[in-house]
């Protein structure tokens, strides 16, 4: 037991050092606004598309293309994130040692590493859920129904999103969701107007 509590002391004192709780609040938000969006495009795009002509096929393709975005972005956000982070903290670390005139070992390299494994992993989880949660219900509910209630849950998801930011800056956090809901709104607008237009 006190193994597990000197881990996690070690874990939040490297976490602080790289101040990597932001940076995976960053990500966590960036990921999950791309995933959510990502599939409302989906439900929407193949709805208008195919639901009055083949509503199986469109479920299937929801389904289908929801799963395959939602793996291709979380692999894709987790990468870039790993690299990104990569190269910035060989570069801030470089710049520490050019200052001091002397190599840097220890904490300041293992806080490193926790901060480039953290900023990948939560950039790459975060749109992963975000696209996952709303095609839940196009394994158990009608087409019609599946389409709403997978918009809503991404609305609410959106809301969700913003309101968090907005309290973490200490803003009416109601003026940060609905911000953040309007995004999806417009979005899903764009998506039905263009697919109402071959």
């Amino acid at each position: 037991m006190s193994r597990l509590r000197e881990s996690i002391r070690n874990l939040k004192y490297l976490f602080a050092l790289t101040r990597s709780a932001a940076i995976a609040r960053r990500y966590f938000v960036i990921g999950a606004f791309d995933g959510a969006l990502t599939v409302l495009g989906v439900i929407i795009g193949v709805y208008v598309a195919e639901a009055s002509v083949h509503p199986e096929l469109a479920r299937q393709l929801i389904i289908g293309a929801g799963l395959a975005g939602g793996i291709a972005l979380a692999v894709s956000s987790g990468v870039g994130a790993y690299e990104a982070e990569r190269v910035e903290h060989i570069l801030t670390h470089r710049n520490l040692e050019q200052a001091m005139l002397s190599s840097v070992e220890g904490s300041r390299r293992d806080a490193m590493t926790v901060g480039i494994i953290v900023s990948a992993t939560v950039h790459g989880v975060a749109p992963m859920i975000a696209a996952f949660v709303p095609l839940v219900p196009f394994f158990f509910m009608p087409l019609d129904e599946a389409v709403v209630t997978g918009i809503v849950i991404t609305m609410m998801f959106l809301f969700v999103l913003g309101a968090f930011l907005g309290n973490l800056i200490r803003e009416i956090f109601v003026y940060t969701g609905l911000r953040f809901v309007i995004a999806g709104l417009a979005t899903a607008i764009i998506l039905i107007l263009i697919g109402g237009h071959p």
